[in-house]
């Protein structure tokens, strides 16, 4: 679940109430495109355009693995907008989001009050070797891609277990050329890191460079690392914050401060606006998954902390502008 809440500051109107609260904002829903990434690498194409990360036309000329760019598809779609990016400025941003995580479940607290995202970095890894008969190669000869691969998935989760607070994850690989009978000659894989800490991370990205060149050289393989993402660790605005706490509590919800483990798009838009999320639970800490799970009660305590939240901040940007 993503609901993003926002205003332009161009475009300050008439008075609407709301419980406790007045407000002037006209208030946006906003739903960003490409924000898994799953299609289209990097992910959060588009709040990083609008967070001024990416241009525009780097971020449409992105491709799939079929080859099909992130313009074209969005043309196909009818969904490339007239507007240009940047001309639409926000007096501030708030998302609500499922955790993504087992915290908030496992505490018994109705809201995440988000304080920032971790450092995230993803990177791009191909071995190189010699696809050949799987009968005929004897062992010795073989310069197996897959090999590599293997090895260097299982060095990921032992250089993150070395640096407690880090995640490390291999979600995809390729094989090729994917036949029963042939040693594979080259794997495509990809690697997620994530740590609180951006000098963290710059030390797992070394051990991992240093694994991924020691496995190509025991085994006879060509390595290629490349970094598609390095996205810092991301602090929220302390007022937004400081509004999502004001309406929990107004709410009667518990709370737990959290770090974001997952990246959002909340990220990019801080770059240009006074931003913060609101996190609710969700069922074992599942997401990504069909079993992913948050009750209705606890979407609309979320969904309700959002409202209450923007008008907190609303009235006080009011009083600060007199």
């Amino acid at each position: 679940m993503v609901l993003s809440a926002c205003w332009p500051r161009s475009r300050r109107s008439a008075r609407c109430t709301g419980p406790g609260y007045e407000t002037f904002a006209p208030i946006e829903v906003v739903n960003w495109t490409n924000e898994e990434g799953s299609r289209f690498t990097p992910a959060m194409i588009a709040s990083g355009v609008f967070g001024g990360a990416f241009t525009r036309d780097w971020a449409a000329a992105r491709a799939d693995r079929a080859g099909v760019t992130f313009g074209d598809a969005l043309d196909q779609i009818g969904y490339r907008g007239t507007e240009r990016c940047g001309e639409h400025p926000l007096s501030a941003f708030f998302e609500v989001h499922i955790e993504q995580g087992p915290y908030l479940e496992a505490e018994n607290k109705d809201i995440g009050v988000v304080t920032g995202v971790q450092a995230i970095r993803w990177y791009e890894a191909t071995f190189v070797g010699q696809d050949s008969h799987a009968g005929t190669t004897p062992m010795h000869r073989r310069r197996d891609a897959l090999r590599g691969a293997a090895r260097l998935v299982e060095d990921i989760n032992r250089i993150a277990l070395a640096h407690p607070g880090s995640v490390g994850t291999v979600g995809l690989l390729e094989v090729k050329p994917g036949s029963p009978n042939v040693i594979p000659g080259e794997v495509f894989l990809t690697i997620d890191v994530r740590d609180p800490s951006s000098d963290t991370l710059d030390r797992i990205e070394a051990d991992v460079m240093r694994a991924a060149e020691a496995i190509g050289a025991a085994l006879g393989l060509e390595v290629a690392v490349k970094t598609i993402i390095n996205q810092p660790a991301v602090h929220f605005d302390a007022q937004c914050i400081a509004s999502v706490r004001a309406a929990a509590a107004a709410a009667g919800l518990s709370t737990k401060d959290l770090m974001s483990g997952a990246g959002h798009d909340a990220a990019y838009v801080a770059r240009v606006a006074p931003t913060t999320m609101i996190f609710v639970p969700c069922k074992d800490g599942i997401s990504h998954n069909e079993a992913e799970y948050s009750s209705k009660e606890q979407c609309a305590a979320g969904a309700q902390v959002l409202l209450q939240a923007v008008l907190d901040y609303d009235r006080k940007l009011a009083e600060k502008l007199g």
